[in-house]
């Protein structure tokens, strides 16, 4: 015998609410980790470090919010030289006009830095690969969404070395960081190839 349970309309809206709010709380949190501030001044300021809000109305901050020892502050990427989280290195590069953070991947001879993009109300976060060579703060975008590599475009940003630009020429490498592996190898020994 199968019973029916009826719920009255008031109910079923508090038990649809209270379990919103339940879902909103556990995943709508702040993600701190322990790191740092550098500040134009090149003063490091230690503590925990939140770039992003985790969950479904979440997302990444426009400004980097620091605690630590009576400390809070938060600071927009024209503000400060970079900051680091958890393990991850964040330093602030003028991209398109404006001052942004973006990830380091690796520092070198070329250097691959991702600047990551969400777009509003979205939840997935796509990563924009780019390179910068020696000193220089010019920044070469590396990939083009779902296309790739830009070949074309890689093989002049590699000029200076012929055998990674066959390489690109016939396909070897599919990801930024093959490249730059391959050069950064390449310039500290240019006869391997």
């Amino acid at each position: 015998m199968m019973v029916k349970t009826r719920f009255s309309p008031p109910v079923i809206v508090f038990l649809f609410l209270t379990s919103l709010s339940g879902i909103h709380t556990v995943t709508s949190q702040e993600d701190y980790q322990e790191g740092y501030v550098i500040t134009l001044k090149n003063d490091t300021l230690y503590g925990t470090v939140s770039d992003r809000k985790l969950g479904p109305f979440g997302g990444i901050h426009e400004k980097v919010k620091l605690k630590g020892k009576g400390l809070k502050k938060r600071f927009a990427p024209k503000k400060i030289r970079g900051y680091r989280k958890g393990g991850t290195t964040y330093r602030t590069m003028f991209l398109d006009g404006e001052y942004e953070f973006m990830r380091v991947e690796t520092e070198g001879q070329v250097s691959h830095y991702v600047y990551e993009l969400q777009e509003q109300g979205e939840e997935m976060i796509i990563d924009v690969d780019y390179f910068a060579k020696g000193n220089s703060s010019d920044l070469v975008r590396v990939t083009q969404g779902i296309f790739g590599i830009k070949r074309k475009r890689m093989i002049a940003f590699f000029s200076d070395c012929p055998p990674l630009v066959e390489k690109i020429k016939n396909k070897e490498f599919k990801y930024a960081f093959e490249l730059v592996a391959f050069y950064n190898e390449w310039k500290k020994n240019p006869k391997t190839s």
